[in-house]
């Protein structure tokens, strides 16, 4: 089961492109906003799209000054480590003067990354992408093939094929579980193959 995610958030930094983490956070994810007042304004459409997610997100308003609000998260850091040190934190920031409290506390074993808000979205898409592609296949595949390790081997074969290799794809469901299973299996998926390969992500 993959660790609980906590997202420090520099506002000053990255405005409001936190807001597209808002429908693929975790229920158990931390996402907290540190702002001062020199956090840039939120237009009405984030609004609109932030106010759908009400309780998914945390506010801290931190002391101006030079720098000012980079060290009130940092410290918060590292008050959330001493009291959860088994969760994943990402800092959501462009400014690499955060590397070194990264670089400080991996030394120590501990989960801690940067990402700037263009790798941050990119990545979580491709994550939620993906879990939805599985999703699709545990609800597709006969009830006898659609565990855990079955669907990992299918969606496998998937990302190992386009849709424009379906007559390999059906050759190597095949091979890897048997003429009978591996055409049982083809059988279910091709209705939706189509819908399925547009959304794995590239």
């Amino acid at each position: 089961m993959a660790n609980r995610k906590a997202y420090l958030v520099d506002t000053e930094n990255v405005g409001t492109a936190w807001k597209d983490l808002l429908p693929q956070r975790n229920g158990k994810d931390l996402i907290i906003l540190f702002f001062t007042e020199n956090s840039p304004g939120i237009s009405y459409y984030d609004l609109d799209t932030i106010r759908q997610y009400p309780d998914s997100f945390e506010m801290i308003e931190c002391v101006t000054g030079k720098n000012g609000l980079d060290f009130q998260l940092v410290s918060y850091l590292g008050y959330l480590i001493k009291s959860a040190p088994k969760t994943d934190y990402i800092i959501v920031t462009n400014d690499t003067g955060y590397d070194a409290v990264v670089k400080f506390w991996n030394q120590r074993e501990l989960s801690v990354i940067r990402k700037t808000k263009s790798e941050l979205i990119a990545k979580e898409q491709k994550e939620n992408s993906q879990e939805e592609v599985k999703g699709m296949l545990k609800n597709l595949l006969p009830e006898e093939n659609s565990d855990e390790e079955m669907v990992e081997g299918v969606y496998r074969l998937l990302c190992d094929y386009s849709v424009k290799q379906l007559q390999e794809l059906y050759q190597a469901l095949q091979k890897e579980y048997g003429h009978e299973q591996g055409t049982a299996i083809y059988r279910q998926l091709k209705p939706d193959v189509r819908v399925i390969y547009k959304k794995i992500p590239k």
